[in-house]
């Protein structure tokens, strides 16, 4: 965190003024969106006897936030290690197309290239834009990666004092990180189709290849139900959205 702040903080020149406010005022609402969904998986770690060491090593070495959450109650029935690695990989497959598509904004050494890839989120992806340095989407990821950690360790250490009784079992936990992606999505597909170099040919083509995109998905659930969809749905939208070059 210490190297992202200081070459985030590097002697701009003339035309990067003012860069750095415009890049914290861009990434810190989509920080503190994440804060009551990621303090939640620390509350229900904690109420899974998960220690304060185990939730902070699992968003460090993780950052994954559906796949915390698919993993508690793995943990919890005891299923084996094989078994969790395997669904926290199947969910976490969705990355494959935002990777893909974010690869030329990395880094070109393999040290900071890997660590800036291991920070990709759903909600950085969505903040940070095409024309961003290898720099502010290491800072953009950075802020969110260590929000998310941050954040889920205090919930850890809050759920030690909080009664069973206050989260009922009939509470849509997921509710609030879906809203929270949800908006990002939006606002990320409205970005890019009101681009400086966008037409109105580039944009019927991204609205076209995002209405395959569901409707493939949509198929496969049909098809083989809301469990299996997700790997052949994600490979298919990776596909689509790669010849395309959106």
């Amino acid at each position: 965190m210490r190297y992202v702040l200081r070459v985030f903080n590097r002697p701009a020149s003339s035309q990067e003024a003012g860069t750095g406010v415009a890049v914290l005022r861009r990434v810190v609402p989509t920080a503190l969106a994440i804060v009551p969904v990621s303090m939640l998986f620390g509350v229900l770690a904690a109420r899974g006897d998960w220690t304060v060491l185990e939730v902070l090593a699992v968003g460090l070495l993780g950052f994954s936030g559906s796949g915390q959450f698919a993993l508690l109650p793995l943990a919890e029935a005891n299923t084996g290690f094989l078994t969790m690695l395997l669904v926290t990989a199947s969910i976490n497959s969705r990355y494959l197309p935002i990777a893909y598509a974010s690869a030329r904004r990395l880094p070109t050494t393999i040290t900071k290239r890997a660590f800036t890839a291991h920070m990709l989120g759903d909600e950085a992806y969505a903040t940070e834009q095409e024309s961003d340095s290898w720099r502010t989407v290491l800072f953009i990821r950075a802020v969110i990666f260590a929000t998310w950690v941050g954040s889920g360790v205090v919930g850890a250490l809050l759920g030690q004092f909080i009664p069973s009784d206050w989260i009922s079992e009939g509470v849509n936990l997921g509710f609030p990180a879906s809203v929270v992606l949800m908006y990002l999505s939006v606002s990320q597909l409205r970005s890019r189709l009101w681009l400086p170099r966008s037409d109105s040919r580039d944009r019927s083509g991204l609205l076209g290849v995002a209405g395959l995109c569901a409707g493939a998905a949509l198929l496969l659930i049909n098809l083989v139900g809301p469990l299996y969809f997700w790997i052949p749905g994600i490979l298919i939208a990776t596909v689509l959205l790669g010849r395309a070059k959106i």
